[in-house]
């Protein structure tokens, strides 16, 4: 059984040059896999920053620029039962400010819920204590607990189905997660697929794979491990449908090249990532990622 879950998992790892096609800019952003430690118990605080530029035309066909940018405050727990069995939970509140042409808009509302259950397939500590293998696969649901209010062309609320607190819908999710260290070096993988339902408002965004890789140094002093890493994030979406027709300058790829460092003392696991778009091609052009920011705090139960 587990060389056949191995064996998906590298298969989903090779997968995400091929898959689905992203441009989840506010909803839907959970990533798994950006907790840098290897505790079974821990609880999360994390605050995530992301910067969008969008265009589009009005009816006079003249070119309106709009400015986008996502703060995201989190709580995440992760707590152990039947020994290798894991139960994540994730939820979020949403501060979103958009700028453009004709004015301001903002939202500070609570975001949607995550859930996951993972199961620990193998956990190896060699005898000289020099490697150590994880690897965990599993999934879960997001529930609607954020709000989603999409009304085209009202000038009240955001007229723009990614600016909301959540997608309206329960959506699911598999993942899994390999991590590798020898000696002072480590590598960790990890991939989660999110498959979305219809909303209230028979709008359905469209199925998103990201996959991380990250190359991490650890340096031990005292009781204390200082690790800088690097990686990538890659991310695609298919595009967006409502009442079953796609939705134009939906979906497309991001990939992003991450720089950061994290500080452990085994108790508390803190640190900071900068992203950075290498290539991308969201919405057909029409909306660009910048640069964005992740800091978290973990407390290893």
């Amino acid at each position: 059984m587990k060389k056949i879950f191995i064996v998906l998992f590298a298969w989903m790892i090779v997968y995400t040059s091929k898959a689905c096609d992203i441009c989840g800019c506010g909803v839907g952003n959970f990533n798994p896999h950006m907790f840098p430690h290897l505790a079974q118990k821990f609880i999360s605080v994390g605050y995530n920053y992301r910067y969008y530029q969008s265009s589009a035309h009005d009816d006079l066909g003249n070119e309106m620029l709009n400015r986008e940018y996502y703060n995201s405050f989190s709580v995440t727990g992760q707590f152990t039962i039947a020994g290798k069995v894991e139960l994540m939970g994730y939820l979020p509140f949403q501060s979103n400010i958009q700028k453009g042409p004709e004015g301001n808009k903002s939202l500070n509302k609570l975001g949607d819920a995550i859930f996951l259950a993972n199961y620990r397939l193998i956990d190896h500590i060699s005898s000289n204590n020099r490697l150590r293998q994880t690897l965990v696969a599993g999934g879960g649901v997001k529930l609607p607990t954020g709000n989603y209010q999409y009304e085209e062309g009202s000038e009240k609320e955001v007229d723009n189905p990614n600016f909301q607190a959540g997608t309206g819908s329960t959506d699911f999710l598999m993942n899994g997660s390999y991590s590798l260290r020898y000696k002072k070096f480590a590598l960790s993988a990890g991939v989660t697929y999110k498959m979305n339902t219809s909303n209230k408002e028979d709008y359905r965004f469209g199925n998103k794979l990201l996959s991380v890789v990250q190359v991490k140094y650890v340096k031990d002093v005292r009781n204390i491990s200082i690790i800088p890493n690097v990686g990538l994030i890659v991310e695609r979406m298919n595009g967006d449908k409502e009442s079953g027709v796609l939705v134009d300058h939906t979906g497309g790829h991001n990939i992003q090249a991450t720089f950061g460092f994290d500080v452990n003392n085994r108790k508390i696991a803190a640190g900071i990532f900068y992203s950075k778009p290498v290539k991308q091609d969201l919405a057909m052009g029409h909306i660009q990622a910048m640069p964005g920011i992740n800091i978290h705090a973990s407390f290893i139960l």
